[in-house]
């Protein structure tokens, strides 16, 4: 599918590509690792000719697409669902030329077959490409990634950068490319979203490139591994955890080789330098001198420094955090949240999870006491204090400070020593430090505004999506800071994996309610996946009352499966006549459209006379295969009513 052939890369001394060769098959699954700075994301976009190579070639399946989710957003206008049903180029292009042929009566005079097979062709990639049924299937992915119905038509300018980001990722995914590359697609998606995209991917027929923090999300998708460590490729077939066992036994197995070449190359200068100045031993201290030349040093890993250090803990609190009292809050004619009351205890580590728009970030910022609300109030505990993060939080940062000044404001107590180590967990090292605030990525900031938050720590801490913009080492980092941290907590994040290593209670907010579960992330899903079997068991397998009267309940029973069955059969009766009356149309269509293509397949029809008749059998094929379309969408959708309606014990 890709070929990368030898390509280099570098800026300045840095090397990215260090003569890297590999091959992306169809249907791979592939996760692209390393550390920030290695060059991940500029292999994508290499791969898709937005970065020039200083050697080698990336070669790309002929006639195949390859599209890419950046990080950074383009420019885009219109409303959400024009920007994904109409954003693809090459779809625009098809188009595109469908119409310029079909009002080029020139062309139509002078070569009419040749017209035809262009317009045919057209046609046919205009029907691969689901030109049909394409805003259908944009509304389905738009949905799934957590749109509501009537932000379809919102304009885009006046959606947050996570929702235009959402927006880029439907567009992209309705696109359908042979090869998807797909830079952190998680980062602006809440749990839901991520649990939908992972199912997406999972049936996706192209092959996957993918570049992710989030261990889970990599370990259910990828069957193979490449990691990119200072210029050079090391590939691991397997998934996440998989890799990282390999790469331990890969590791040990060279650090042995490289002990007993040592050595064995002690050994062989112990013997030169004994015995060089004897010429009866000249012939073997030669050939032993060459042996070393041409000896190829076995190369070990280069180890990424290990941060050694302990976050600041935060003044002991009293055992209530914070109290919730009778909370009352709208937005405009929504109620979110009335008469809300909930604690919480000191060393709570808290996931607020729950279906989009269901209160979770409203609830983290009436805690954080960044949100107003209308009636009730919210007590803070003894020695209380508060930290809020969230990614526009970076932006209250003083811009003319430089990296290290900023943690400095906070952090004034600590040793020079202690504040390079926090720095370097969130990836900024060496000159790193004395970069100015202006100057850094969105990303940085954020990496920033933790390092902050985490030197210098309230006993409360409320966390909106921390692990956005860190690597995998930066996440496990966090992770070990916020499970040694002995305060309170209450994040919202979308990466399952991280949640595991450090909370101990989930809270489902649905409703204007919250529905506490104790323990892991895990446990919390083990705990949901027993609610509904029993739920389904209850509702599947209820038993009937011990018999008192066996004829009296018979008889009941049978009345109340007599009314099930009729109740069934009106509701079914309409959509199985509907289903009928639409395959009827279906078989009416494919033949209409048959007779048609068999009448297009005549060459008599292209001769100059013919040019008004085979103008209108044209419109005729759209028209037909545009119906066609249209009801297959229909039988589909009524096919599974039916279903679901039969599937259902009763009524």
């Amino acid at each position: 599918m890709i070929y990368l052939q030898n390509i280099k890369k570098q800026f300045g001394a840095k090397v990215l590509f260090d003569d890297i060769t590999f091959h992306l098959r169809p249907k791979d699954r592939i996760g692209l690792i390393g550390e920030n700075g290695m060059g991940k994301t500029t292999l994508f976009r290499a791969i898709v000719n937005h970065e020039e190579l200083d050697g080698g070639k990336i070669v790309l399946r002929k006639g195949a697409r390859a599209a890419m989710l950046a990080q950074e957003l383009q420019l885009a206008k219109g409303t959400v669902l024009d920007r994904v049903v109409h954003g693809d180029p090459h779809f625009s292009e098809v188009q595109k030329e469908m119409s310029l042929l079909e009002n080029d009566s020139d062309y139509h005079k002078r070569a009419p077959e040749e017209w035809s097979k262009r317009y045919g062709r057209l046609q046919h990639e205009f029907e691969r490409l689901g030109g049909y049924e394409r805003e259908s299937r944009a509304e389905t992915i738009l949905l799934g990634l957590s749109f509501k119905i009537d932000q379809l038509n919102e304009p885009l300018d006046k959606l947050s950068g996570g929702w235009r980001m959402r927006a880029e990722l439907a567009r992209l995914l309705l696109q359908n490319p042979d090869v998807l590359l797909l830079d952190e697609p998680t980062n602006h998606l809440d749990l839901a979203s991520v649990i939908w995209l992972e199912s997406f991917l999972k049936n996706y027929d192209g092959s996957i490139l993918l570049i992710s923090h989030d261990r889970r999300f990599l370990n259910a998708l990828v069957n193979r591994v490449i990691e990119l460590d200072r210029g050079k490729l090391g590939v691991y077939t397997g998934n996440y955890d998989t890799y990282e066992r390999l790469k331990a036994e890969r590791i040990a197995q060279l650090e042995a080789d490289a002990a007993n070449q040592t050595r064995r190359v002690d050994q062989v200068e112990k013997f030169i330098e004994r015995f060089r100045a004897k010429a009866s031993k000249a012939t073997q201290v030669k050939s032993k001198m060459k042996m070393l030349e041409k000896m190829e040093k076995v190369e070990t890993f280069q180890k990424s420094k290990a941060i050694q250090f302990r976050f600041p803990q935060p003044r002991r609190t009293g055992r209530l955090v914070a109290e919730v009292k009778n909370i009352c809050k709208s937005y405009g004619d929504v109620t979110v949240y009335k008469d809300f009351s909930i604690l919480v205890e000191r060393g709570f580590k808290i996931a607020l999870v729950g279906k989009n728009g269901a209160g979770k970030s409203t609830l983290l910022k009436l805690l954080a006491g960044v949100l107003d609300y209308e009636k009730g109030d919210i007590v803070l505990g003894t020695n209380v204090t508060r930290a809020y993060f969230a990614q526009h939080q970076a932006e209250t940062l003083d811009s003319k400070d430089t990296v290290l000044k900023s943690l400095e404001e906070v952090a004034g107590h600590l040793l020079r020593t202690q504040k390079q180590s926090i720095l370097g967990a969130f990836l900024f090292s060496g000159d790193d430090v004395q970069k100015k605030v202006s100057v850094l990525s969105g990303g940085e900031r954020s990496r920033l505004s933790l390092a902050r938050m985490l030197a210098s720590p309230a006993p409360f801490l409320l966390l909106d999506e921390p692990t956005n913009h860190l690597d995998m080492r930066s996440c496990e980092m966090l992770a070990a800071a916020l499970t040694d941290y002995e305060g309170t907590l209450v994040t919202i994040s979308h990466d399952r994996y991280f949640l595991d290593g450090i909370i101990d209670r989930v809270w489902e907010v649905a409703d204007g309610s919250v529905k506490e579960y104790i323990g892991s992330y895990s446990d919390y899903i083990w705990a949901k996946e027993r609610e509904e079997a029993a739920q389904a068991t209850q509702e599947q397998e209820s038993a009937p009352p011990a018999k008192i009267s066996s004829s009296k309940k018979d008889k009941k029973r049978k009345r109340e499966e007599a009314e099930a069955r009729n109740k069934r059969y009106r509701k079914l009766k309409p959509l199985q006549e509907k289903l009928k009356e639409i395959e009827k149309k279906l078989e009416i269509i494919t033949q209409e459209k048959q007779a048609v293509e068999n009448t297009l397949a005549d060459s008599g029809l292209y001769q100059d006379d013919k040019k008004a008749e085979l103008a209108k059998i044209l419109d005729q094929q759209k028209d037909l295969s545009w119906k066609e379309g249209k009801l297959t969408k229909e039988w589909d959708l009524l096919s599974g009513q039916i279903e679901g309606f039969q599937n259902t014990p009763a009524l």
